[in-house]
């Protein structure tokens, strides 16, 4: 279904390589039947958070922005400097899209069509919040509708092994390698993220796998991404940044455990959480990054002394949520830039958990724990980061989690974590146990 644009305003005079962009309200819409039938012959974005009634639903491609997050913020400043822009209620043209986890590794033909990086200014696009509908036309006259890759990703060759990590097995011998290596200061890592992947075949539509996951997981963002016959969805509970007024908010989500059976185990689980040596060293290595992360493009960075427990259906995670008052020079994606991968999805240091993944891994992430958002107008905007997701081609559909590791992680647990992790895509894809 696509919303009536028979009266948005005409676009006819604008000049060569301009943007014009017309913001009305319009009738209520499904956001995810929309986006479901675009299919897969029209470029596609869906971001939506079902507790609060938002989302972003873009469609068609008047420009698309290829590259790093600070690549794109240049192209998109340059192209917002003049344009001719009518929003509405505070809604006008956002780009939608997201990023590779790292695009110094290796790509594989796992993602074809995804590249390192790329946010789209869709023809049209549907916001929904506080109970309304806002339509979005955009058109950029006579401007190219790729902006060329960096040098750096078209020196990289794609190799032709899809690449999905390590057997169980293999994994769970590569988990108890890196802690002990932690452990015993072989590596200069306080902790890494080590993730792992499975190909199922898909039961039911993408539609239907959609509405199973704002059904059972309204607290957390929803999203997918087209990229001609693949997709790339989830229901991510982790928030890496948003921007607005001004004002900055993300969260370290560190440290893991399943739900109870009954209130009662559920509460004594949660209360073991809070008081495990391993996770909480976890979760405070990814608080910590966050602060430091934030702190020269912000006048202030304020964080809760504690972490707290932040449950989902099938998982307790531990939470500690940060502010930051940022510069007014900077956009959100200047933060994404700075935060992204936090030790939550990479590890820390960075550098050297980073050059651990590539070189032990053996998985093409692509855009797995990567950074998928929009950012608007005047910069501001929302990114979380793609985890409990699926990349989707046909009827097959390869899953992705990860578990962090440091010096006493234990591999059986952490495979079952993983296992934990990769079940509401699962169950959402309709595949059998």
């Amino acid at each position: 279904m696509r919303a009536d644009v028979s009266s948005a305003r005409a676009p006819e005079r604008a000049a060569p390589g301009r943007l014009v962009s017309n913001t009305r309200r319009v009738g209520a819409v499904d956001p995810i039947a929309t986006f479901a039938a675009a299919g897969a012959s029209e470029s596609g974005a869906l971001w939506m958070r079902p507790a609060t009634g938002e989302a972003v639903v873009g469609i068609g491609s008047a420009a698309a922005f290829d590259g790093s997050p600070e690549r794109v913020a240049a192209a998109w400043r340059r192209l917002i400097a003049d344009a001719d822009i009518v929003p509405a209620s505070g809604v006008g043209p956002r780009l939608l899209g997201g990023f590779r986890f790292d695009p110094c590794a290796p790509a594989t033909r796992l993602w074809d069509g995804f590249g390192d990086g790329r946010l789209i200014l869709p023809e049209q696009s549907l916001t929904i919040r506080d109970g309304e509908t806002w339509l979005t036309t955009n058109r950029v006259a006579g401007a190219p509708q790729r902006q060329p890759q960096p040098a750096s990703r078209q020196s990289t060759p794609v190799a032709a092994r899809e690449r999905l990590g390590c057997s169980p097995v293999d994994w769970q011998a590569l988990v108890g390698s890196v802690a002990s290596a932690i452990g015993r200061g072989e590596v200069a890592l306080r902790k890494v993220v080590l993730a792992r992947a499975t190909r199922v075949r898909v039961r039911i539509s993408l539609e239907a796998a959609l509405r199973t996951l704002a059904a059972e997981y309204p607290s957390c963002t929803i999203f997918a991404i087209r990229a001609g016959a693949a997709c790339f969805l989830g229901a991510t509970p982790e928030h890496l940044v948003s921007l607005h007024d001004g004002t900055a908010t993300t969260m370290a989500l560190a440290g893991s455990a399943p739900r109870g059976a009954t209130p009662e185990e559920d509460r004594a689980i949660a209360d073991r959480l809070l008081r495990d040596p391993k996770e909480r060293t976890e979760h405070e290595v990814v608080a910590d990054m966050l602060r430091e992360a934030l702190a020269p493009l912000a006048s202030r960075v304020v964080a809760e002394a504690e972490p707290r427990i932040h449950v989902l259906p099938n998982l307790q995670h531990l939470i500690t949520p940060i502010r930051a008052q940022i510069r007014d020079e900077h956009c959100v994606l200047d933060l994404v830039a700075a935060l992204h991968p936090t030790p939550a999805v990479g590890g820390y240091p960075r550098p050297a958990a980073l050059d651990l993944i590539r070189e032990r891994e053996e998985l093409d992430r692509g855009w797995y724990a990567g950074p998928i958002g929009w950012v608007d107008a005047g910069g501001q905007g929302e990114f979380v980061v793609g985890l409990r997701s699926a990349l989707l081609r046909g009827e097959e559909a390869t899953l992705f989690a990860g578990c962090g590791i440091v010096a006493d992680s234990d591999p059986p647990t952490e495979l079952a974590e993983w296992g934990w992790k990769v079940r509401p895509m699962a169950n959402a894809l309709g595949v059998e146990d």
